[in-house]
């Protein structure tokens, strides 16, 4: 029998080298984790809520609320009122993650610019359509029943 690699290993191989350099030119900061959700909070200041921000990131509501919590604690985030639906709390960012954010988003282009170099904008293209492609083919298998695989 063959070995085979999955393709999860290979993508999670390249996220933790991908996250390692972005936490040792971000360590300055205080962000240890978190750094593209507090730059979606940045970029849409005051206009999403937890529940928003869960659906857009497809992370449970539980999940998004630690994450909140954690970003409160360390000073970048803070939840406002809804004043057009007082059950609802908003998410604005503070100064220090006004100082912050652009710093992040200047490191994720730097990154992004490293480690694409000798890849063209066409190849960019087709491997962003094979990893939409890859996510839209596993979404369903993440809730139909677990069938037995049999040779």
């Amino acid at each position: 029998m063959k070995l085979v690699e999955p393709i999860s290993r290979k993508l999670i191989r390249i996220g933790k080298l991908y996250l390692n350099v972005l936490a040792r030119h971000t360590a300055h900061l205080d962000v240890t984790r978190y750094h593209f959700i507090l730059s979606l909070i940045y970029n849409h200041d005051g206009q999403l809520t937890q529940n928003a921000l869960a659906q857009i990131l497809d992370k449970d509501k539980s999940a998004m609320v630690s994450i909140i919590n954690m970003l409160t604690a360390k000073g970048f985030v803070y939840r406002e009122t809804n004043p057009v639906d007082r059950r609802e709390h908003l998410l604005r960012v503070t100064e220090k993650a006004k100082l912050a954010v652009p710093q992040i988003v200047a490191t994720f282009e730097h990154i992004n610019s490293d480690i694409t170099k000798g890849i063209s904008a066409h190849e960019m293209k087709i491997f962003e359509s094979v990893l939409q492609k890859m996510q839209t083919n596993i979404k369903p298998q993440t809730t139909e029943p677990i069938l037995k695989i049999t040779k």
